[in-house]
């Protein structure tokens, strides 16, 4: 669709290309799949999902798909962590040493 006379006047290609070459390549969306809706350890999942269910899901999930683990949450709690490379079972611990659950990592803000 072409844009209207008013955005087009206002339409910057230059910045449109630099924006471009900046982000070209860098992983967007299933990174923040679970923490765009996620901003409370209890009050987020739909009424038939227990708190809790998601860090289990994904301990079960990372023993046949650790690559899908790694992308969907053990990168962004590792973030939340201060951590890096470690698994579900991992980051537990260290949310445990800090008296948190992993629900409560997944509800920090980045």
């Amino acid at each position: 669709m072409p844009l209207s006379p008013e955005k087009r006047a206002q339409f910057n290609e230059t910045a449109a290309q630099e924006f471009f070459n900046r982000t070209e390549g860098l992983p967007y969306g299933y990174h923040n799949f679970l923490f765009g809706w996620i901003d409370t350890p209890e009050d987020n999942y739909p009424p038939l999902i227990p708190s809790g269910f998601i860090p289990i899901l994904f301990s079960v999930l990372e023993d046949i798909k650790p690559t899908t683990t790694n992308i969907f949450l053990d990168q962004a709690l590792n973030h939340r962590l201060n951590t890096t490379n470690l698994n579900i079972t991992e980051l537990n611990v260290v949310a445990a040493s800090l008296n948190m659950n992993l629900d409560e990592v997944m509800a920090i803000v980045e």
